[in-house]
């Protein structure tokens, strides 16, 4: 069991890897940090603090869609699809610690054997999620992503309606933000 848990983990250590190298970009074309907008924040901050998460200005999908290219939005996303797999196997990995430790309580008599089957059935959930998330990074990383930004590939015409879908697509987006964020409210409000 411990041989095929290591090989799994270096196959997947070895897929990261892959993947990494296929994301680094030649320095030739490294983007350059999108400018910060004048009047977002009320005080002036350093060249470094610009580009940490917690000090910028969270960015709206509609800006992110007309201010970068294709390219640099499918490497953001991938970055941070292959952050959450990351993370997610992380917390996989001790979950099925926790599972090994529970089935050796369960075989000294210690504990139940619905235990057992409670905690294998959420180890199972998260590696099912996990499966789908690397689904997820693989997919985004075969994508064929035209040069230039989204506007660029609709041309003139199309342009305006090509905008107020965007802009549909974005307010959709936000309601779904609001409605999970109200649902998990509500949650923990009912007892």
């Amino acid at each position: 069991m411990q041989q095929s848990l290591r090989r799994l983990r270096q196959a997947l250590a070895e897929q990261l890897r892959a993947w990494a190298v296929t994301l680094t970009p030649p320095p030739s074309v490294a983007p350059a940090p999108m400018p910060v907008k004048s009047g977002s924040v009320s005080e002036p901050r350093s060249g470094a603090l610009i580009h940490c998460p917690a000090t910028r200005a969270p960015l709206s999908v509609e800006e992110a869609v007309l201010e970068r290219s294709m390219a640099l939005l499918r490497r953001e996303t991938a970055d941070s699809l292959a952050a959450l797999a990351a993370a997610h196997a992380l917390v996989s990995s001790a979950r099925f610690s926790q599972l090994q430790d529970v089935r050796q309580q369960v075989a000294r008599g210690q504990l139940g054997e619905d235990v057992l089957a409670t905690v294998a059935a959420d180890y199972q959930g998260w590696q099912g999620d996990q499966v789908r998330l690397f689904d997820a990074l693989q997919l985004i990383l075969g994508m064929r992503i035209p040069k230039g930004k989204a506007l660029d590939q609709v041309g003139q015409p199309l342009e305006e309606q090509a905008r107020k879908h965007l802009t549909n697509l974005s307010t959709e987006y936000q309601r779904g933000l609001l409605s999970q964020q109200f649902k998990a409210d509500q949650d923990r409000r009912q007892p």
